[in-house]
């Protein structure tokens, strides 16, 4: 008779375990499309914003190892990053874009670990900007550089 209440009681945890299981996994499957659902959607804005984002010029200044400066007026969108703007124009790779880490500019590479050599990043005011090309958002009229620095 306990062989037989252990069993039963087995068989109704097991059934149990298995139940809530499933249901775990039927809510789980859920909130995943859910989710789906909401990425989706703010994909679309993202995209949406993006395409009314109202065009701005903006100042880029190179200045290379030889001591030349190339000024550039370029084009973006409101709010677009620097560093995407960048890539667009091929002053920067698109790679050196994406991680906001820049060593190659309008071809010149500068090799810090080689040389000590680097690209010295300002704004309008020269002064040394407290963030990478992948954290600054452009607005009309902005200004700035990359100087080869050794």
């Amino acid at each position: 008779m306990k062989k037989l209440s252990a069993l039963i009681l087995s068989l109704a945890l097991s059934a149990a375990l298995l139940a809530g299981c499933g249901a775990s996994a039927s809510s789980a499957a859920s909130s995943e499309a859910v989710s789906s659902e909401v990425v989706s959607e703010e994909a679309v804005s993202t995209a949406e914003a993006a395409d009314s984002a109202e065009a701005i010029q903006f100042t880029f200044t190179v200045t290379g190892a030889d001591g030349e400066s190339t000024v550039l007026t370029l084009d973006a969108a409101d709010g677009e990053k620097l560093s995407t703007a960048l890539a667009d124009a091929g002053i920067i790779s698109a790679e050196e874009a994406e991680a906001g880490f820049v060593t190659v500019v309008n071809g010149e590479a500068a090799d810090y670990n080689k040389d000590g050599s680097w690209w010295y990043l300002t704004d309008a005011a020269g002064e040394m900007t407290s963030v990478g090309v992948a954290d600054i958002e452009l607005h009309d009229g902005d200004s700035y550089a990359f100087t080869y620095t050794k």
